[in-house]
């Protein structure tokens, strides 16, 4: 049953005051955030394994690179065209019947890819659409969840804590698929994480809970999706999070094609693709909590604490990955990637976890959708285009470049633009 976040025993995420509930002997909304992460964690190991396996099904179904960059970006094809959806569906029917409906759907489509992969090119493609249509909703979803648990204080953690899903989801299939596709053969991988999504689904149905009431149909409104497209400072936000989707989606679908095709990395060492996500949960954790410490103590300039937090994040980023471009073998490039990522993650604890608070709880999932729809074209238009730079080029190096180049530029927007006043009524004086 969804219950009202005033009644009591509930926590605020305006105040974060008052008492909540225990589970298993926490908090219940500590569960929560800790199966919304574990949601992320599928969610990124049904996404992450294709780029694994496409090396093998490249060799067995004859495919070129252009064509396996087309592939890998259909998935976004579908996946920014639900980022609306998932929250418009959220607020009417709940949280938790969206997200157990979407990772349930895009399990089943994972368990079904080895299948309609050796039917036709046509039905992957169509399969990999569907899949990301399903992925699209779980972030939306997941920040509409969060605005009925989370406390304001909470925020930055709560969120970057998703990284761990994200990043663990993607250590995990970097470490584990490569045996089992030497060993049992590429299809088990979809076999194996497919299987995983369902096991979640049933979890979820016993622990998953919302906090706000049923809202009706007609308090989601177009204008309201209207609204947060209009010219405001909320476009450094989706600037940010375009900029940062460029380069993790480069990295997390053509990591291992660069280390292979580079530097030959032996077939036993590909789990070393892993290493850079392995850092980046922990570090974005270990900045969020120095970033809620610096909130804190700061109750009128939240906005400084953010634009210094994206600043050093995007910047110091991007200048490693310019080092990571001209790395000299597997082993440095990887180095170099973990510590692009443990400075860059510093970034989430600015523009993404400013999205909790920018507007009111009722339009977090709705903002996360917008700024994820845009944010996904990056995967739709930046897959893909590293493939035709490569050739073009003949050059990994002029992919990289492109993403220390956008990184650089949204620490600049983020810097200049990010107001308090989001300019969306009813406008609230509150951190971006």
């Amino acid at each position: 049953p969804m219950r009202n976040p005033t009644a009591t025993g509930s926590t605020s995420p305006e105040t974060g005051k008052s008492e909540d509930e225990m589970l298993f002997g926490i908090a219940k909304r500590h569960v929560i955030v800790l199966m919304c992460v574990l949601c992320t964690f599928v969610c990124y190991c049904d996404r992450v394994i294709i780029s694994i396996a496409v090396i093998n099904m490249a060799k067995e179904f004859d495919w070129d690179l252009i064509l396996q960059g087309q592939i890998l970006g259909a998935f976004f094809y579908g996946y920014v065209l639900s980022q609306v959806a998932g929250a418009y569906l959220a607020r009417i029917y709940g949280g938790k019947l969206i997200l157990n409906g979407a990772v349930f759907g895009w399990s089943l489509l994972t368990v079904a890819t080895p299948v309609v992969a050796k039917v036709s090119l046509s039905a992957l493609v169509l399969c990999r659409v569907l899949l990301g249509f399903s992925e699209g909703m779980a972030f939306p979803v997941i920040y509409h969840i969060y605005s009925g648990w989370v406390p304001k204080t909470e925020s930055s953690r709560s969120v970057v804590a998703l990284a761990f899903g994200t990043s663990g989801g993607t250590v995990v299939s970097y470490v584990v698929s490569p045996w089992l596709i030497e060993n049992v053969g590429w299809e088990s991988v979809f076999y194996l994480f497919g299987w995983l999504g369902i096991a979640w689904c049933f979890a979820w149905h016993i622990i998953g809970e919302d906090r706000e009431p049923h809202a009706t149909s007609s308090s989601f409104t177009f204008g309201q999706v209207c609204d947060l497209l209009k010219p405001s400072p909320l476009w450094t936000i989706y600037f940010c999070h375009f900029s940062w989707n460029v380069c993790v989606y480069i990295c997390i679908m053509w990591l291992p094609t660069y280390l292979e095709d580079e530097f030959k990395l032996d077939s036993k060492e590909t789990w070393i693709n892993a290493l850079p996500y392995l850092v980046m949960a922990p570090s974005g954790m270990m900045w969020s909590f120095l970033v809620d410490k610096l909130l804190a103590r700061s109750n009128t300039d939240d906005i400084s604490v953010r634009k210094g937090a994206t600043a050093i994040g995007f910047i110091g980023g991007a200048m490693s990955l310019l080092l990571f471009s001209k790395a000299s073998n597997a082993h440095m490039a990887i180095f170099l990637l973990c510590v692009t990522y443990l400075i860059s993650s510093l970034s989430l604890s600015g523009w993404e976890a400013a999205k909790l608070n920018a507007l009111e709880p009722a339009k977090a999932g709705l903002l996360q959708g917008v700024s994820n729809t845009i944010a996904t074209f990056s995967g739709v238009i930046g897959v893909p285009l590293a493939s035709y730079i490569k050739k073009a080029t003949d050059s990994w190096e002029s992919v990289w470049l492109m993403c220390a180049i956008m990184w650089t530029l949204a620490a600049v927007a983020y810097v200049l633009g990010a107001s308090n006043d989001t300019g969306v009524a009813p406008s609230r004086k509150i951190s971006m």
